[in-house]
């Protein structure tokens, strides 16, 4: 189950007995997040929005058992390489071991490429657009990422890819419809303000734990800059099919709610990060969290304003959608199924209910507040400890 690939870090150091065993397809499920948020574990005071890398602790427990054993008594910490600032030379056992995840990191890799190439050629995008989104990964992991053993800039490449992207397709003709620059643009400030506030947060911790287990090896480490390749080109699709579009239909209805939608997820997404920040800010709701604001009607709000934004791009990029670009609708699709099923919900409040499952007001809130969609706030509890 996808609560076996949970374990952090300081767990899989302490794990002994069999080796877990994986398989690429599961290890690329449990760290694909994106545009997924490893901060809001229902509404922690901890941690910011992370895409992608909020399964970063699943894909290390995932990638320790990849590593071959011996006659079944290996266990999963001891697949995992702990590399000083200089590399330590590795023994025949380690690198045979290395071979499995060699494997699994070439597999991810090449179905990425496939994917990316397979929904380009079937909807009749330049592959312009998936070669910038692999450039930029690749290309920062081998000169920075590898090199210094650093995630520091992974967040902020994901943003940069989802810039050049986006801004490849609004430029690859200078004369634009309403509808394509609008959408650009609206894909442009959501990914600016994502790289920003993503970049100070990484610049104020200086790391983040769940990536050391993945620093270990060359194919460990590339793993999530090819996921992340996977999650940009998902996530632009109907942008890059609404700029790829030989002819465009006048404004409509369709455009008219989308980008209202567009608007209404935007500013509900930046409330709740500025109630979010506001919360952390005071030094006494350290390791708590929080349930006013927007946080009173929803567990997730910040998740309900991500999705309302690309559910509103795609329902104004429907209006030029036929044939296989209805695909497009795999874009808020992936990214519904991400934050609620995969490494969104579960794994945030699975780690809440460690930090504060025996509180009675956390279970209040967490039986009775809605999970995205806000609604109504979860009754006061009684002198009894009793929801009124």
């Amino acid at each position: 189950s996808f609560d076996m690939l949970v374990p952090s870090p300081p767990t899989l150091a302490a794990a002994r007995g069999p080796s877990l065993r994986t398989s690429p397809l599961a290890l690329a499920s449990g760290f694909v997040g994106s545009s997924v948020r490893a901060s809001d574990a229902v509404g922690t005071g901890e941690g910011t929005r992370l895409p992608v890398r909020a399964a970063a602790a699943a894909l290390a427990a995932g990638l320790a058992g990849v590593s071959g054993r011996r006659g079944g008594r290996r266990s999963a910490a001891e697949g995992v390489i702990v590399r000083s600032a200089e590399p330590q030379m590795e023994t025949e056992e380690v690198r045979k071991d290395g071979w499995g995840v060699a494997v699994a990191a070439v597999v991810i890799a090449l179905g990425v490429v496939g994917a990316v190439y397979g929904l380009s050629t079937l909807l009749g995008l330049p592959l312009l657009y998936g070669g910038l989104a692999l450039g930029i990964q690749w290309a920062t992991f081998l000169l920075h990422g590898w090199p210094k053993r650093s995630e520091a800039f992974y967040d902020a490449s994901g943003s940069l890819t989802h810039l050049a992207v986006a801004g490849a397709a609004l430029l690859a003709d200078p004369t634009r419809a309403p509808r394509q620059l609008l959408l650009g643009v609206f894909s442009i400030i959501w990914c600016t303000r994502l790289g920003t506030f993503l970049f100070n947060r990484i610049a104020g911790d200086g790391k983040d734990d769940r990536f050391t287990a993945l620093k270990t090896s060359f194919w460990r480490f590339s793993i999530p800059w090819n996921l992340q390749v996977a999650w940009v080109f998902l996530l632009q699709l109907p942008i890059l099919v609404v700029n790829s579009a030989a002819t465009q239909p006048e404004v409509g209805w369709l455009d008219g709610l989308g980008w209202a939608l567009w608007a209404a997820g935007f500013l509900i997404e930046s409330a709740a990060d500025a109630q979010k920040f506001a919360f952390r800010s005071v030094a006494s709701n350290k390791g708590r969290y929080i349930t006013t604001g927007l946080w009173k009607y929803s567990r997730h709000p910040n998740y309900f304003g991500e999705i309302m934004m690309w559910v509103g791009i795609c329902v104004s990029a429907s209006s030029v959608f036929s044939n296989w670009t209805w695909l497009g609708w795999l874009s808020p699709a992936f990214n519904t199924i991400l934050l609620g099923f995969v490494s969104g919900v579960p794994m945030l409040e699975k780690a809440g209910e460690k930090k504060w499952g025996n509180e009675e007001g956390y279970k209040n809130y967490m039986k009775n507040t809605s999970c995205i969609v806000p609604w109504i706030p979860a009754p006061p509890l009684s002198d009894g400890g009793e929801a009124k």
